[in-house]
């Protein structure tokens, strides 16, 4: 079984070819179309929304004149404009998620025809199925951040409780859509008792990619390749070990 690292090195080669890089350009043109006119129009009304959280005394003190409470001001809008950059970042991965779900089965077919010709895939579901798991790992993601959302103003603290449910929603969803199209339910089910540890490893070092501003527009397509190849390791594992 190959390392993470060995891994990711070997789809950073798929990545970087022309087929992957002309699937991954309408995906990529269309989330920096809509999050930039989000931004540009909606900006301001998003900051005001999230001034609302704050407790009426900070923001009688934030308006109330003097230097002191000016520095704060300046400091929680910058505090509130990052944190309206981590939502933005959120939500872009989540809309790149879901365009994922389409080009997934393309991309499984890419890396088997390339380096796994010999192994049979199987399958279970479809599109609408998968669909279907979307919205389930979105509204599980959804109640999460709507119950710990007094948290996200208390800095660090706020960070974690808004990218660790993601990170999952991410893992649970992505690597769904990857194993409809290598293996059976049964078996996918399987893989994730037995291989819990080592799916963490390399979901997390796919998820890193996320968090790098600007390129998390292009990352979607990357990580769906690390992971397409973890799990055709994992079949090419398993048939090698098989009695001939």
């Amino acid at each position: 079984m190959k390392g993470p690292l060995r891994t990711v090195q070997e789809s950073w080669k798929d990545f970087l070819s022309w087929k992957m890089l002309f699937l991954n350009l309408g995906p990529v043109l269309i989330g920096l179309l809509f999050w930039s006119v989000l931004l540009f129009y909606f900006g301001d009304n998003l900051v005001r929304i999230l001034e609302g959280f704050l407790p009426t005394s900070w923001y009688r003190y934030a308006h109330s004149g003097g230097f002191m409470p000016a520095f704060f001001l300046v400091f929680f809008k910058c505090f509130v404009y990052i944190l309206l950059g981590l939502f933005v970042l959120i939500l872009s991965l989540i809309g790149n998620v879901l365009v994922a779900i389409f080009y997934t089965p393309i991309v499984v077919a890419h890396v088997h025809k390339k380096d796994y010709p010999h192994l049979p895939l199987e399958g279970f579901g479809d599109i609408s199925f998968c669909l279907q798991h979307f919205l389930k790992q979105l509204a599980y993601l959804c109640m999460f951040l709507l119950v710990c959302s007094p948290l996200y103003f208390i800095p660090v603290i706020g960070v974690f409780v808004s990218l660790i449910p993601h990170y999952f929603f991410f893992k649970n969803t992505l690597c769904f859509d990857i194993a409809t199209s290598i293996f059976n339910q049964e078996r996918y089910t399987e893989i994730l008792k037995d291989r819990k540890i080592s799916l963490h490893k390399v979901a997390i070092l796919s998820y890193l990619f996320s968090l790098i501003p600007v390129f998390n527009f292009f990352a979607t397509l990357l990580q769906t390749i690390i992971l397409t190849r973890y799990f055709l390791e994992i079949k090419a594992q398993e048939k090698s070990s098989q009695p001939v």
